[in-house]
């Protein structure tokens, strides 16, 4: 989930990173190219109490859109203070992998993430800079494709399987070359009976860059990886929802993923675990205020996420939200067993983490345990 690079210098480094490096130099030294890479190579290299608090600079990495909101009403609704967080800013990276680079090296302290990635990254990394799964944000996939309006597409009622044939040939946008939106397109792909080499994948960045990209016919379709985001770029460019992972219609094995975890490094949830639980206890007050607040809720999405140009999309978001999203969450975010067990096996399938190598004990700490 891509999104351009914004301010990191504001950001203090967090009260358990332990780290001296600052985080413009980690910019710098990343670069803007780095999440074009792949996901599994760099990542390789590099809930509680709802009352809990802490005390000191807590460092957050987040995206505009609806999959990382509670982030920004935490921001806007001045919500860190109240459980003893110091957060002057976001840091916005320019993709995922990105993120998760700067979590591993220390530079942020808490970061909502595509959960085969965070699979990927825990997998991979040296023990105690691993990321852990602190909370499950999201238990419904965010994915689709939007297809471009100058291509013919099977009918809205065809099948998933001829709906992804339709695809065969054509130039497929992802954010990044290996982050989530590329891993997902890969498993729709095998799933109707498909290989990657049918289509050309090609990244395209942010929603603020897809809908350019699919204006001037440079892709065909381009999976999105955010609800609202989804809607918006079939909006502005005039395309059409090809499909809907998260649509009953969908295989069980594209529908049923939970996409967006909550993850912090492996050595501060050890030396300040209340920092973490005052995370999650921000979170959760977004979270309610969400839900008592729809039409507000609704006006800082449509300005933070969708350029001011979207307040229909945003406001049937909140609807969605209340009605499927928050009733299928944990209290806290707790992170049941199952759900992760499932998300394991998909990382396993894709070969991004070793069999075995990452289990629902090593990933996921107690207290955020359903």
């Amino acid at each position: 989930m891509n999104a351009p690079l914004l301010r990191p210098g504001l950001i203090r480094p967090g009260a358990g990173s332990g780290s001296s490096v600052s985080r413009r130099s980690l910019i710098k030294y990343y670069g803007a190219g780095a999440a074009a890479l792949g996901a599994t190579p760099l990542l390789a290299g590099c809930g509680g109490d709802a009352e809990a608090s802490a005390s000191g600079d807590f460092g957050v990495a987040a995206f505009p859109g609806d999959a990382y909101f509670l982030d920004t009403v935490n921001l806007a609704e001045k919500q860190y203070a109240k459980h003893g967080l110091n957060v002057p800013e976001h840091l916005t990276p320019q993709s995922g992998v990105q993120g998760l680079q700067l979590l591993v090296a220390g530079a942020i302290d808490g970061f909502a993430v595509d959960t085969l990635l965070l699979l990927a990254s825990h997998g991979n990394a040296a023990k105690g800079k691993r990321p852990m799964l602190v909370g499950v944000r999201d238990m419904e996939t965010t994915y689709a494709i939007v297809g471009n309006k100058n291509v013919k597409w099977p009918d809205k009622n065809a099948s998933f399987e001829e709906k992804m044939h339709a695809l065969k040939g054509k130039k497929v946008g992802v954010t990044a070359i290996g982050a989530g939106s590329d891993l997902q397109l890969k498993l729709a792909l095998e799933t109707a009976g498909m290989v990657y080499d049918d289509i050309t994948p090609l990244a395209v960045g942010s929603t603020t860059q897809m809908i350019p990209n699919m204006r001037n016919e440079r892709v065909d379709a381009v999976v999105t990886v955010q609800w609202t985001s989804t809607r918006l770029l079939a909006q502005a460019t005039g395309g059409s929802v090809l499909l809907d992972f998260a649509e009953e219609s969908a295989p069980d094995i594209m529908r049923n993923q939970a996409v967006v975890c909550a993850s912090v490094r492996e050595d501060m949830l050890e030396k300040d675990p209340e920092s973490v639980k005052a995370w999650l206890a921000t979170q959760n007050d977004a979270r309610k205020w969400m839900l008592e607040n729809p039409k507000d809720a609704a006006a800082l999405l449509n300005k933070t996420g969708l350029a001011g140009k979207g307040l229909p999309i945003a406001e049937e978001y909140m609807k969605h939200y209340a009605n499927v999203v928050d009733p299928a969450l944990e209290p806290m975010f707790k992170a049941p067993k199952d759900i992760v067990e499932r998300m394991i096996g998909l990382a396993e399938r894709f070969g991004n983490i070793e069999k075995g190598k990452v289990t629902y004990e090593t990933l996921v700490p107690d207290f955020a345990r359903a």
